[in-house]
């Protein structure tokens, strides 16, 4: 288990906890994606004992892991429930994802209740805290399966948890939570002035 990669999916994933506090749900949505593709990539390499193509989404692979492609059948899938379950609402999930990064500026008909392009974000605030709970619940199942193999998963199941972040105190990570999150406030600074720059 990498330092680095403890570090870098703990700072994605307070970076998501930091989009939903101001208010910049599309960039949440989208670093949650990753992080899901992330888990789902892992389990789909523990199933298959194959690497996913690089370029296949959070669908894509919630399909090879439900076997949902039907030209090509799929020797080995997914068959825990609970993980089906969860996978499942991941794809549905994956959809409502793809409303929020390729629909917020479209123009629909007068039945659209979001009047304005504020109106618009903001309604994306619910798939962005869907997507949180989502991977979390994900990699509750991952943990507890992993475990049952004496194995820990590569990023740390507190990464995604933060009331259980003992794990990652200095004498993981190298540097105190407090270090960590000056940094993250500093980004974050820099971040909102660079917003409010005119233009």
């Amino acid at each position: 288990m990498g330092v680095r990669r403890v570090e870098r999916f703990t700072a994605a994933f307070d970076w998501v906890i930091e989009c939903l506090d101001t208010g910049h749900y599309l960039e949440a949505v989208a670093v949650l994606e990753s992080l899901i593709g992330d888990r789902l990539g892992s389990r789909f390499s523990y199933l298959r004992k194959e690497q996913p193509r690089e370029s296949v989404t959070v669908g894509g692979l919630c399909a090879a892991l439900l076997n949902r492609f039907s030209k090509n059948s799929n020797p080995v899938t997914e068959d825990d429930p609970q993980f089906r379950a969860v996978i499942e609402d991941i794809l549905v999930w994956s959809k409502a994802r793809n409303t929020a990064i390729h629909a917020t500026a479209k123009i629909f008909g007068n039945n659209d209740p979001a009047v304005s392009f504020a109106d618009g974000l903001a309604v994306h605030r619910e798939t962005a805290v869907q997507g949180v709970r989502l991977l979390q619940r994900f990699d509750v199942l991952d943990t507890r399966a992993r475990a049952a193999h004496d194995q820990v998963p590569g990023h740390l199941p507190e990464c995604v948890l933060p009331r259980q972040r003992a794990a990652l105190d200095t004498a993981i990570t190298g540097r105190s939570r407090a270090d960590r999150d000056r940094g993250y406030r500093l980004s974050l600074r820099r971040r909102r002035a660079r917003d409010s720059l005119p233009t």
